[in-house]
């Protein structure tokens, strides 16, 4: 006689197979590591859409509505992540914040300052629109918590500067000090490519705050 066995039991069954294997492998993923799974794809996926909406519009102009059909997720699916849109942006400028500083990390343990700063403007030229609603948008203090948020997580890896100051103050100065120069070049001086920006802050501050000893 022919069993019939619903399609979705025999997915279990492939699913818990497939795990029971994971499991003899040493890998096998709870229920509770699934859902980690699931919310970080969303969240990653709200990220990566709010991104692309503001290479177009500005954050006043974008709605939780068009990030949620950006993202391909529910409208309410939105909300069980994010309160606000601005929620989304503070995630986001986190996410920017953690890229960034991993980003210039290997160069900023050389104490080669100008090189560390002509990389961190070129990654910012290259998201210039995310970057410039991000800084002019609203989200400046944002950014400049998770800037040093992230940069204090990572200063065992810094190279000993110059300056004197305690690291946890340096670390403080310097962010605040980047977020309002890149807010400068974006929105006073656009035409200064990102190797000039670079020049400018470096030899304005950087310099003296990370350089060689």
């Amino acid at each position: 006689m022919d069993i019939v066995i619903p399609y979705g039991a025999m997915i279990r069954v492939r699913y818990e197979r497939a795990g029971h294997i994971r499991g003899e492998q040493g890998g096998h993923m709870t229920d509770e590591d699934l859902q980690d799974r699931r919310v970080r794809k969303t969240r990653r996926a709200i990220r990566d859409a709010l991104e692309t909406l503001l290479q177009h519009d500005a954050i006043e102009q974008i709605t939780a509505k068009e990030i949620a059909a950006e993202a391909d997720i529910g409208y309410t699916t939105f909300f069980r992540h994010f309160a606000t849109k601005e929620a989304a942006l503070a995630d986001l400028a986190d996410s920017e914040a953690e890229e960034l500083i991993r980003h210039c990390l290997p160069l900023l343990r050389s104490a080669d300052s100008l090189a560390a700063t002509a990389e961190l403007c070129r990654h910012v030229e290259r998201k210039r629109r995310v970057w410039t609603a991000l800084l002019l948008g609203g989200a400046a203090g944002l950014l400049r918590d998770a800037l040093i948020r992230h940069t204090t997580a990572m200063s065992h890896a810094w190279p000993a500067g110059r300056s004197g100051l305690p690291a946890g103050t340096g670390t403080a100065l310097i962010v605040g000090l980047v977020v309002e120069s890149l807010s400068w070049w974006l929105s006073h001086a656009p035409e200064l490519g990102p190797d000039e920006a670079a020049r400018i802050m470096d030899r304005v501050f950087i310099a003296g705050l990370v350089g060689e000893s």
